[in-house]
């Protein structure tokens, strides 16, 4: 089975959830892109910043300096329920009017990560490979008198470091910890991107969130 659905080998199928806005824009514009004062939840921009650098490595600088990552799903609740279903809550606010956007996007133009472990970035989590390896960082916090939890960002940039080179594993969809992940046909996968263009479109569905 396929891990994700292609249009063409290097094309994958993609579904984005959007306001009314958003889909006006993309109509007159022929593109959509996400700017920063688009960014709402202030406490999610160091996370929103590291996940851009490692867009930037893996497919390029955006197109405008003022663009932040727009987000899409390729599986939204694993491999047997790839398409976000809207009869679920969530996707908007409650009541709020919106558009399933169905599109193709290049291969490369997309970094795809798991969206389960991505709330270890955004809440400025530790995101250990093992119960011995958590243990291990957990000690180096104890004797600097530090938490994770408490200091965020920590003060000592080495365990910084350490820290934000751990969500590194996000991106890596075959990864498995039985007490952080799903097992990978299971797991939900998100796609970011800098921009999606109109003639990308392949089908769109209205609905009121839940």
């Amino acid at each position: 089975m396929q891990s994700f659905i292609r249009s063409a080998p290097d094309t994958l199928i993609l579904w984005t959830i959007q306001a009314p806005a958003a889909w006006a824009k993309l109509r007159k514009d022929g593109v959509l892109l996400a700017r920063r004062r688009n960014l709402t939840e202030e406490s999610w921009t160091d996370a929103y910043e590291w996940m851009m650098s490692r867009m930037e490595e893996r497919i390029g600088a955006p197109p405008e300096s003022d663009c932040i990552p727009l987000w899409a799903w390729a599986r939204w609740g694993g491999m047997k329920r790839r398409r976000p279903d809207l009869r679920a809550a969530g996707h908007l606010s409650k009541g709020e009017e919106g558009v399933r956007i169905e599109f193709q996007q290049a291969a490369d133009s997309v970094v795809l990560s798991d969206f389960g472990l991505w709330h270890f970035v955004l809440n400025y989590w530790y995101l250990p490979h093992s119960e011995e390896d958590e243990i291990v960082f957990e000690a180096k916090l104890n004797s600097r008198g530090l938490s994770f939890f408490h200091d965020k960002p920590l003060p000592d940039a080495d365990l910084h470091s350490e820290m934000t080179d751990s969500w590194e594993r996000i991106f890596d969809l075959e990864w498995f910890h039985p007490e952080i992940t799903n097992v990978p046909e299971e797991r939900s996968v998100q796609a970011t991107m800098w921009e999606l263009r109109w003639d990308q479109v392949r089908r769109y569905k209205w609905f009121k969130s839940k």
